[in-house]
């Protein structure tokens, strides 16, 4: 995962909408009518890109990466379930 920030704070603006950093936005190719599914896990969400093209090797193995952090790294993501 160099250079690639871990996490980065955006603000929800009117009616829902986040903008994307233009790093992220360029580095999945993602434009203005981009369609991206939403996933919603017990320690956040997720926004991933649909596409037809198959997950890339680097993307798996971030993703791996990600999925190795453990609970106690997850615990930063703040998750009230009761709301």
């Amino acid at each position: 995962m160099e250079n690639m920030k871990l996490a980065e704070n955006i603000i929800l603006e009117n009616e829902g909408k986040i903008k994307l950093p233009d790093a992220l936005r360029s580095r999945y190719g993602l434009s203005g009518h981009s369609k991206i599914r939403i996933i919603e896990t017990k320690t956040g969400i997720l926004l991933v890109p649909i596409t037809n093209e198959p997950m890339s090797q680097e993307l798996a193995s971030e993703l791996e990466d990600w999925q190795a952090l453990g609970q106690e790294n997850l615990d930063m993501f703040p998750y009230d379930e009761g709301k």
